[in-house]
């Protein structure tokens, strides 16, 4: 409550200071007796027509500015209804003819009172008789006049008695001001200017103390609100002052590039610090992101009216500047949803921004409400509402700093109570944690007893297991071997017969020629008789096919001696010794043995790269390995057709730089493999063939018998595209 007290007291002070200064008359405006020269086609008329087209070339010549007294004096007048009337915010000169009311010239003086003009052209005429024409540039101080004062422009009149006095005056500004044109003696013109200036250097100096002030906390407490609102302070003095034409003191012309668009600049610069500072004191970002986003997207409308005001659109620019200042209510909600949210602070705020915008709607409301004067207080009351919301956000900024220590002594008092709680409880806890760490230590021992014992229970059953998987290996194996050996064995068995058969015959012709008596006298017959026989035993034909059996019994042997070759390879007893030995004799070992089962299931193409260099391994395993993949390959084929199922078998060697390998490429048609299998298939145990047909160790022991030689294993497969296992082993 005392802080209102105090915040209503000092505004009824500065109002009372303000009134000491009325001790003359308010000046008469004159805005009935202006009128607005203009061409405007008459009713009737059409578009295009040639006296329509020659008025709109007159209304362009007057927005130009290039014009002449004969034209200003043709023109239609629209007389104003407003003791003040308004110039639209719109590009280009402005022209408006004033009756003067009778008076004594000597003592009189023309003023508009804005500071927004950019140029003016006034013809001074008693009746049709021009008496001068001033031209004026620039603004503020700038203002080219006989002995002149204050910031806005001011025209002596004629010396010379008129009764029939009035003023032609041209305007340009780059944005929409009121137009109050007053008359009155010099000595009261001057006593405004004075009190303008007053008011404006007790504005300044409140303004200073300010910054001074948020300067001074933001150095010691390093607080980036306090640099905000200091920067918020500049943006609001600095736009009071730019509006109300002081910006002569930062020796600015409203002529120039950077004067006539300054005001514009103080604008831009004052709403983005305000939205800046409110975003940062109400802590938006994390109390109301919905008020933060919407506050950013309205900063984002400042864009726009930048590249306007650049581009030289004064008008444009100043209309996007207003757009983002009307949305400034949303700090009123947004105050009060953070005041819910616990920040006691925002009540400040929420009070300053409201006095301040009842003081700048009332500013402009005054434009378009005739009961609202324009007098010294609604002149004054936007500097009066920024003095208000300054100090009363200083205030706002002070209560957040005692809020803060405040919150920061509860804490740690919070903390300290916490602390104290946490130590009692960890020394009540420390003794039953020691008892139930013992009791958990115990259990675990126990635990990792029966783990111990249980793991060594499950590699004893999967050294059984892997045995398991050689025994079927040795199983397929010797079936392979029984069936390989018994095709030349019976072949022998079955020549051997035929053979003895063809030896009785040529025996028996051996027993007759051995009975022939060469000096006996039945010779000739006994001859007859011999070819006879020979005739009828087919003798020619028993000899080509002796010659057959030999060479097939040749054959038989050869191939049973190549079979016994290949097991003795295959199975040579320093299978697991590191030797140097062939890839390709063992693959060629693997294939016999495997040959008689694959034979009927799969094609088999074999290509063997010649001349490869020896390896370093144990061959009996690496036959375990391939004879492993060979069977995998065929048997992830059976969904095909027996003709269509095929299995290549390929070596090569590769080199790489200083190094070289000895690839082993072994490729099926089969079903492949999805990227869920193949991350699984060298797990011991995992299987995708059905219950019984596979004990899931084969790929996990090929995979450590690969990684024991140091060889690198990569599969290509993709599902229904068949697969490729490729293995490279260091030459």
């Amino acid at each position: 409550m005392r802080w209102r007290i105090w915040a209503f007291g000092w505004i009824a002070w500065v109002l009372t200071g303000c009134a000491a200064f009325d001790e003359y008359e308010d000046p008469v405006y004159l805005g009935r007796a202006m009128s607005r020269l203009s061409y405007v086609p008459a009713e009737g008329f059409r578009e295009g027509d040639v006296l329509d087209s020659l008025l709109r070339i007159k209304e362009a010549r007057l927005q130009s500015g290039s014009v002449d007294l004969p034209l200003l004096l043709e023109a239609n007048r629209d007389p104003y209804d407003r003791e003040v009337p308004s110039l639209p915010n719109q590009e280009g000169w402005h022209w408006l003819t004033l009756t003067i009311p009778a008076s004594n010239p000597e003592l009189h003086m023309m003023e508009v009172s804005s500071s927004s003009i950019d140029s003016m052209v006034v013809w001074m005429m008693c009746g049709d008789r021009v008496l001068h024409q001033t031209t004026a540039h620039g603004s503020s101080r700038h203002w080219p006049r006989g002995k002149g004062f204050g910031n806005f422009p001011a025209f002596d009149l004629p010396e010379e008695p008129c009764d029939d006095l009035r003023a032609i005056v041209g305007m340009k500004s780059g944005r929409g001001t009121p137009i109050p044109i007053r008359v009155h003696e010099r000595s009261l013109l001057e006593v405004w200017q004075i009190r303008r200036d007053s008011f404006f250097m007790f504005y300044l100096g409140i303004m200073v103390v300010m910054l001074l002030y948020n300067a001074f906390l933001f150095f010691t407490l390093e607080d980036r609100t306090y640099l905000l609102y200091i920067l918020f302070l500049v943006g609001v003095a600095g736009s009071q002052f730019a509006l109300n034409g002081y910006s002569w003191m930062l020796g600015l012309n409203s002529h120039t590039w950077l004067g006539s668009r300054f005001v514009h600049f103080v604008g831009m610069y004052s709403g983005i610090t305000t939205f800046l500072f409110i975003q940062r004191f109400l802590d938006l970002k994390r109390l109301a992101p919905g008020y933060y986003k919407t506050l950013n997207i309205i900063l984002l409308c400042y864009v726009p009216a930048m590249v306007f005001l650049l581009w030289g659109k004064l008008n444009v620019a100043f209309d996007l500047i207003n757009m983002p200042a009307m949305f400034s209510v949303l700090v009123l909600p947004a105050a009060r949803h953070t005041m819910k949210r616990g920040h006691k602070s925002a009540r400040f705020l929420l009070v300053a921004f409201s006095v301040f915008l009842v003081a700048v709607t009332v500013f402009a409301l005054r434009e378009f409400i005739p009961a609202i004067p324009h007098n010294w207080f609604t002149d004054f009351l936007m500097p009066i509402g920024s003095i208000v919301e300054v100090v009363l956000l200083s205030l706002a900024l002070g209560d957040r700093i005692n809020q803060f220590k405040r919150e920061s002594e509860e804490a740690r008092e919070e903390q300290l109570r916490i602390s104290r709680l946490n130590e009692q409880i960890m020394q009540e806890q420390n003794a039953a944690l020691e008892q139930r760490v013992q009791e958990r230590t115990e259990r675990l021992q126990e635990q990792n007893n029966t783990l111990e014992s249980t793991l060594a229970e499950l590699r004893m059953a999967q050294n059984q297991l892997v045995q398991s998987e050689k025994l079927a290996s040795i199983g397929q194996l010797t079936a392979g071997i029984a069936h390989e050996l018994n095709n030349p064995i019976n072949f022998v068995s079955s020549s051997a017969q035929s053979l003895r058969r063809d030896f009785e015959d040529v025996a028996s012709i051996l027993q007759e020629v051995e009975r022939l008596d060469s000096e006996g006298e039945q010779l000739d017959e006994a001859v007859r008789e011999l070819h006879a026989l020979v005739k009828r035993l087919d003798l020619e034909f028993t000899m080509k096919e002796i010659e057959e059996l030999l060479t097939g019994i040749e054959d038989g042997a050869i191939r049973t001696s190549e079979i016994v070759k290949g097991l003795r390879i295959f199975s040579r007893m320093d299978g697991d010794a590191i030797t140097r030995a062939d890839i390709n004799e063992l693959l060629e070992s693997t294939l016999v043995i495997l040959r008689s089962s694959l034979k009927e299931e799969v094609q088999l193409h074999v290509d063997l790269a010649p001349n490869l260099e020896t390896i370093e391994c144990q061959p009996g395993k690496l036959n375990q390995v391939f004879m492993n993949l060979i069977t995998n390959a065929a048997q992830a084929t059976k969904d095909q057709e027996p003709q269509d199922r095929q299995v290549r078998v390929r070596t090569r060697m590769v080199l790489e730089g200083d190094n070289s390998w000895v690839q082993v490429a072994i490729t099926d048609n089969g079903t492949g493999m999805s990227k869920e299998v193949l991350d699984h298939i060298f797990d011991p145990f995992y299987t995708t063939k059905d219950v019984g047909e596979g004990t899931g160790l084969g790929l996990s022991i090929v995979k450590g018998i690969l990684d024991d030689h140091h060889a690198v294993l990569h599969i290509d497969t993709q599902p229904g595209e068949g697969s490729t296992f490729l293995i490279s082993f260091p030459a």
